[in-house]
């Protein structure tokens, strides 16, 4: 078995199709087909269904393809440790965000990044929390900055920055003159929610049980898988939605958005940086992370989401 034949699989794996693999590693579709057939020899199970609608992965493939992409993982670690011999002057760290941080914290993160280590090429994947962690465990990235966390520990967890969620309607709204309402009155609004994997649900359940509310008797129309799709649909006059401070402040000050207070009621979340426990952070993660927990660092990325 060899490095070669695992990304030969995960290529197959990913893409669910033989002929696609093989355009992504430039091998011959029958060449490919010889090394899946080979590994299945040798681990003497089959990994893979091949049938008239695709390739589908076996109970042995979904395992091999989580070991396969962790052993591709830690050959990264391996490249970027010899890199990081040389200063940093070339090394890739791939990174997985939730949607408020991927989109209003690590954009205006990268020019301190880019000022500091030239070398770091970053790539970023975006999902929600439980994504996020999810590709973390199966070795797709490298680190993850989200708004919920799962307690286990294969995780370890640095705080970065304190999120804010606060409540806004459109300029339609019947409450668009309302500076503030109180708990009871949320129960007869209509709500736009995200998905129950994000970190703003999260936080937003935890919220509502401490406040002594029952989150299932809240009258939700949708959820969404965006912050931005929620807030879109706000705009366009849907409901109440609850969502990250850091994300509307341009919305606020262009009047698409209003706030609307809720006596009695804050919620706040954390946003962490996660990696996983056992695994050797490469000399870009390692990096990333230092210059990120900087505090001037953070004040600056706080300013720009506020701009």
């Amino acid at each position: 078995m060899t490095l070669r034949q695992l990304e030969l699989f995960v290529a197959v794996a990913e893409t669910g199709s033989f002929s696609r693999g093989a355009e992504i590693i430039a091998l011959t579709q029958s060449t490919v087909s010889q090394h899946i057939a080979a590994l299945e020899r040798e681990t003497n199970t089959r990994l893979l269904d091949r049938t008239s609608k695709g390739i589908f992965l076996t109970a042995g493939g979904e395992v091999f393809l989580q070991h396969a992409r962790r052993v591709l993982a830690e050959q990264e670690v391996l490249n970027q440790a010899m890199v990081g011999l040389h200063g940093l002057e070339k090394a890739t760290l791939n990174l997985g965000a939730s949607n408020i941080p991927a989109n209003y914290l690590v954009p205006c993160f990268l020019p301190a990044l880019q000022h500091e280590h030239p070398g770091i090429s970053l790539n970023m994947r975006i999902g929600d929390s439980r994504e996020v962690l999810g590709e973390l465990k199966s070795g797709q990235v490298e680190l993850g900055i989200v708004g919920g966390r799962i307690d286990d520990e294969i995780y370890s967890y640095e705080p970065l920055l304190k999120d804010q969620l606060v409540m806004i309607v459109g300029p339609g709204h019947p409450l668009k003159e309302r500076h503030s309402i109180t708990i009871k009155e949320l129960l007869k609004r209509k709500f736009i929610a995200r998905e129950d994997g994000s970190g703003t649900n999260q936080a937003l359940q935890k919220a509502f049980l401490s406040a002594g509310l029952d989150p299932d008797s809240f009258n939700v129309i949708a959820r969404l898988g965006s912050n931005e799709a929620v807030r879109r649909a706000i705009a366009a006059g849907l409901g109440c939605a609850f969502v990250s401070d850091l994300s509307i402040q341009n919305n606020l000050r262009h009047g698409e958005l209003i706030k609307i207070d809720v006596e009695g009621l804050t919620i706040e979340r954390q946003l962490w940086l996660v990696r996983l426990s056992e695994r050797t952070a490469s000399p870009a993660a390692i990096a990333f992370s230092e210059l990120l927990q900087q505090g001037t660092v953070l004040n600056n990325l706080g300013q720009c989401c506020n701009v």
